[in-house]
C-alpha cells in the first residue's frame, strides 16, 4: 500500500533519493519517500546556484573629483534670484511711467512698420512724415518691423532685395539715432525678433536712447504736469481678427482695458474705432497703423487689397482740455498734425 503523500518543507533531495529516481522513476520515488510526483520533479531539476565569487577591493585608490555642476541647493537658490529679479523687472515693465515735460499741447505719432531695406518701403512718404514729426517735436511711438531681416526659408528672399543685411543695420542705426525723431518707444515686430540668436540688433543700438525698446508691446502711462495721466497701449499686433472690421483687435482689447490708445500694426492695413466704456464713461481709441511697405510680392500672391488709408498717425493731447474729445484728438495726417500742434502752441 503506498505511502500517504505528506508536504514537507524540510525534505532534501539526497544523492541516494535522486539515484533512486533515476533507478525506479518519480513515481516509485513519490511511494517510497511520501512526497508528491511534482515536488520530487522539482527538486530534481532544480538548478543549483553558483557560489557567489567573493569580491576584491581594487589594489588603489582615488579621491573623489570635484563636482563641476551647481549643488541642489546652489541651483534654488540661483532660480530664487533670477525669480525675484525678473518679477521686480516684470512690474515695473508692466506700465512704464513717462514724465511728460512738454508746456501745453503735444502730439505723439504712431508710426506704421517701416520695413525700411525693403524695395517696396516708400521712402519718400517716410522722409515726408519724419520731417513732419521733427518740425512740430512730436514724441515718436514705431509699431515695429523696422526691416525684413528674413530668416529660415524666408532668406531667399535676400536675392529679391538690393540692400544686404549689413546695410540694413546702417539703416537702422539711422533710424533710431539719426533721423532726428525723439523716440518715446520702439517696438520689436515678428521681423525683428527673427534672426536674434546672436543677440538683438535693435536692442542693442537703442540701449542708450531716451525711449524704451520692447519685444512685442509697451504700455506707458504718460504723466503730465497737471498731474493728468494719458496712458498708450501699443503693440505690434493683438490677438483677434474679423473680416468686417479691420480695428476689431484692438477694439476688442479696448472694451476690456482702461488705457486711453490701442494702437497697432503688423498687418499692413489702416482702421480706426472709437470705444465708450459704458461702466466708466470714457473713451478709448483702436487704431491699425498700415506702415510704408506698398509693394509686396507676399500680398499680391494672396491677392490682398489695398486697405491703406494712413500709414501712419498722431494723437494731439491737449492737457488743459477737460472735454474727452478734445483732450485727445485723433488725425490720421502728419502734415495736417504737425500744423494743428504749431498752431495750438502758437495760440497758447
Amino acid at each position: 500500500m503506498p505511502r500517504k503523500v505528506k508536504y514537507d518543507p524540510n525534505f532534501v533531495l539526497t544523492p541516494e533519493i535522486r539515484a533512486y529516481i533515476e533507478k525506479f522513476g518519480y513515481g516509485k520515488a513519490s511511494e517510497e519517500y511520501g512526497q508528491s510526483y511534482q515536488r520530487l520533479y522539482y527538486l530534481y531539476h532544480k538548478e543549483e546556484k553558483p557560489e557567489e565569487e567573493v569580491a576584491h577591493p581594487p589594489p588603489f585608490h582615488i579621491d573623489s573629483l570635484p563636482d563641476d555642476e551647481p549643488s541642489a541647493e546652489e541651483l534654488i537658490q540661483r532660480a530664487l534670484d533670477t525669480w525675484r529679479r525678473k518679477k521686480i523687472h516684470h512690474d515695473a515693465s508692466s506700465i512704464i511711467p513717462v514724465q511728460c515735460k512738454a508746456d501745453g499741447p503735444f502730439g505723439i505719432a504712431f508710426v506704421g512698420d517701416p520695413h525700411i531695406d525693403d524695395m517696396g518701403c516708400n521712402w519718400e512718404a517716410l522722409l515726408h512724415d519724419l520731417k513732419m514729426m521733427r518740425d512740430a517735436n512730436m514724441m515718436g511711438i514705431c509699431v515695429g518691423d523696422i526691416t525684413n531681416n528674413w530668416v529660415g526659408r524666408l532668406m531667399k528672399k535676400y536675392a529679391d532685395q538690393e540692400t544686404t543685411r549689413k546695410q540694413a543695420i546702417k539703416l537702422i542705426e539711422w533710424f533710431f539715432k539719426g533721423c532726428g525723431v525723439h523716440w518715446l518707444a520702439i517696438i520689436g515686430g515678428n521681423h525683428d525678433i527673427w534672426n536674434t540668436d546672436g543677440g538683438d540688433v535693435n536692442q542693442f543700438m537703442f540701449r542708450q536712447e531716451a525711449g524704451v525698446y520692447k519685444n512685442h508691446g509697451v504700455r506707458l502711462k504718460i504723466q503730465m504736469p497737471n498731474n493728468i495721466n494719458f496712458k498708450v497701449n501699443c503693440r505690434h499686433d493683438y490677438t483677434g481678427h474679423s473680416q468686417w472690421n479691420e480695428a476689431h483687435a484692438m477694439s476688442k482689447a479696448a472694451r476690456f482695458g482702461d488705457d486711453d490708445v490701442y494702437v497697432a500694426g503688423h498687418r499692413h492695413n489702416s482702421a480706426y474705432q472709437m470705444i465708450k466704456r459704458h461702466e466708466t464713461g470714457r473713451i478709448a481709441h483702436a487704431v491699425r497703423v498700415s506702415g510704408y511697405k506698398e509693394i509686396d510680392d507676399f500680398a499680391e500672391q494672396k491677392g490682398f487689397r489695398d486697405h491703406t488709408i494712413f500709414r501712419s498717425m498722431v494723437f494731439i493731447v491737449d492737457p488743459t482740455q477737460t472735454d474727452p474729445l478734445r483732450f485727445c484728438k485723433p488725425v490720421f495726417d502728419m502734415e495736417e498734425a504737425k500744423e494743428e500742434i504749431l498752431w495750438k502752441k502758437k495760440k497758447k
